[in-house]
């Protein structure tokens, strides 16, 4: 048995060498052979890192809104059967039934708007945020330095201001922005703190952010005919597996609160952030599979090149297949021989491309100011790509070869 495996093994490594030394007998042909799996490969692995990078940046920009969220705001107004042609209101008070409902943690009503925030002789356009202690849960935000505004100083209107980091260095030049005075609106606030960055979110710079107290924003900012009225209300859900639950009581609720015939549609309307995130992710996912689904047409021309050449080969070397069928060889060490060849050229053409992709796309990813996340995904592919493509472009050439007629193959020219 032992003289038997080793007998095997003997013969398997005859084949592998005679498959080498065919292959570097033709240098050059299967140099522009492999280049084909070299450009294939590289070009999936490209693809695979862009679209993983994409989600990576998708993921990152939407990690900063917060996580659990469904968002409360106005639904159009409806006017004599038509909907439309204005906004129905949304209030503080609607916001105490919804802290009210089971499932929700924090609430936050929150008023919004844009105002020249100004230090010195700097200002900047910024993105007013005007809510209550709890918008620090609801919005994903941290403080770097400083405190929270309390919620005493919500009910007496304190001119207090937490800034974000473009705020912070539009307006203070590394100066640190804690205990100076800004004015916003031409009303002088002091900053108690400044927020952690939180970088872009769907296009928005969310550090070019103010945040105020909501009370401070209506008595000395923003009148309102409506002192109760918000632009929207957020509220987090203590667990992404009751956010369902929670929207449906908080539809209960505030159709209760609000007074709303059965019969009628919600005057209001209420938003899943988890859902919509998921959406937005889900795309990032598509978009990698069609980049590479893009990217892998070159490796099945690639394959026919593997073909091609294979059959050129099997052609050339008609002549020494029938003197090998001859002299006793099997037609499974002949189709081995003809499968190796083509799994060797596959197999380095996929490693080397699959490192060139790696290095393109770590260069694009510096260039770019981007992470760009090698997986182990990448590797197995073109493993995967080495085996199935060999076999594939070879299996059909390697067939061929056993079914020539010894003779005939002898008196080939």
């Amino acid at each position: 048995m032992e003289a038997a495996r080793s007998q095997k093994m003997h013969m398997a490594e005859a084949v592998f060498r005679e498959s080498w030394i065919s292959i570097k007998a033709n240098k050059l042909r299967s140099f522009l052979t492999t280049l084909g799996i070299i450009i294939g490969v590289c070009a999936v692995v490209i693809m695979v890192a862009a679209g993983q990078t994409v989600q990576n940046m998708i993921g990152a920009q939407l990690s900063g809104i917060g996580s659990n969220l469904l968002i409360i705001s106005p639904e159009a107004a409806v006017t004599a059967g038509v909907r439309g042609g204005g906004q129905t209101i949304i209030k503080t008070d609607d916001a105490e039934v919804v802290r009210r409902v089971a499932h929700i943690g924090a609430v936050s009503p929150i008023l919004s708007g844009q105002l020249q925030a100004v230090y010195g002789n700097e200002n900047y356009v910024a993105n007013i945020m005007a809510s209550t202690v709890d918008y620090m849960k609801t919005g994903n935000w941290e403080l770097e330095r400083g405190t929270m505004f309390t919620e005493r100083d919500n009910k007496a209107g304190a001119a207090f201001a937490l800034v974000g980091k473009t705020i912070a260095d539009e307006l203070f030049h590394g100066e640190d922005p804690v205990g100076q005075t800004i004015r916003l609106g031409n009303v002088p606030f002091v900053v108690r703190g400044l927020l952690k960055a939180k970088g872009s979110s769907m296009g928005q710079d969310q550090d070019a952010t103010v945040i105020v107290p909501l009370t401070t924003y209506r008595r000395r900012l923003r009148g309102s005919r409506i002192p109760n009225r918000v632009s929207y209300i957020m509220a987090q859900v203590d667990g992404e597996e009751n956010i369902d639950q929670a929207k449906t009581l908080i539809e209960t609720a505030l159709r209760e609160s609000r007074r709303l015939k059965p019969s009628a549609d919600n005057d209001f309307r209420i938003d899943d952030m988890t859902e919509m995130l998921n959406t937005i992710r889900s795309v990032g996912t598509y978009l990698s599979i069609l980049l590479a689904s893009i990217a892998s047409i070159s490796l099945i021309v690639g394959s026919i090149g593997i073909m091609n050449m294979m059959l050129v080969s099997v052609t050339e070397r008609t002549r020494e297949i029938g003197i090998r069928k001859a002299i006793g060889a099997k037609n499974s060490a002949i189709m081995g021989q003809f499968l190796l060849e083509s799994i060797l050229i596959s197999f380095i053409g996929s490693m080397a491309g699959m490192f060139l992709g790696i290095g393109l796309s770590q260069i694009a990813g510096a260039l770019f100011d981007q992470d760009v996340p090698i997986s182990i995904a990448t590797v197995v592919l073109s493993f995967s790509v080495a085996v199935i493509v060999g076999v594939a472009s070879g299996l059909f050439p390697a067939i061929k070869a056993t079914k020539l007629d010894p003779i005939e193959a002898l008196r080939y020219q």
